[in-house]
């Protein structure tokens, strides 16, 4: 429209011409330094949100694998409780003490009674080469009792299933006038430390 046109309008007219102009541009403007800009925020947001989201998806699934993995060590640390525990040590220098305080509860549950523990000389293994700085020996408990067959054969599993590095080295059963009371004499060899090779 050009500058002659709009000296020829009506004023009413002139008026809601130049207030349809003025709203443009504000409108224009708005758009351009308000909402386009909002809207371009709103987009980043967006892609924000979903980026957190992916992220605590895979947070939620690393928590529930710690769990499972935590749960797992658990079980390899129970499971590996008596190998890590097998080795004898002396108690008050005493292999035999040391055998009757882990044994006795043992016996007492397979009903073995009148239990004697005495200490047996101690066997050196082979010698690995390179030599360790930590050799091992194998200590010997001879363990006398009287008790049942089933009696002796519980002690035997329990003794199995508790310490599982623990090995019987003989066995001889002499029986009795009562069939229940079985005398029993058992030679257990421990796993132990031997001679330090060097500091």
């Amino acid at each position: 429209m050009s500058g002659g046109s709009l000296h020829g309008m009506a004023p009413n007219a002139k008026r809601a011409f130049l207030s349809t102009v003025i709203l443009g541009v504000v409108a224009a403007a708005i758009y351009t330094f308000a909402v386009a800009p909002a809207i371009a925020t709103l987009a980043r947001e967006r892609t924000r949100l979903e980026g957190l989201k992916d992220s605590q998806r895979r947070m939620t699934i690393d928590l529930k694998t710690a769990g499972t993995v935590q749960k797992t060590l658990e079980d390899l640390e129970a499971e590996m409780k008596p190998f890590a525990e097998a080795e004898l040590t002396p108690l008050l220098g005493s292999y035999a003490m040391r055998a009757k305080s882990l044994l006795d509860p043992l016996t007492v549950g397979a009903g073995l009674v009148d239990v004697e523990y005495s200490e047996e000389p101690t066997r050196k293994l082979p010698v690995p080469m390179p030599m360790p700085k930590q050799l091992h020996a194998r200590a010997a408990v001879r363990i006398g009792a009287r008790g049942s067959y089933q009696g002796i054969a519980s002690f035997l599993l329990m003794l199995e299933k508790n310490f599982p590095l623990v090995s019987l080295q003989a066995m001889q059963i002499q029986s009795q006038n009562a069939p229940g009371k079985q005398s029993a004499v058992l030679m257990l060899e421990w796993p132990t430390k031997g001679a330090v090779t060097r500091k």
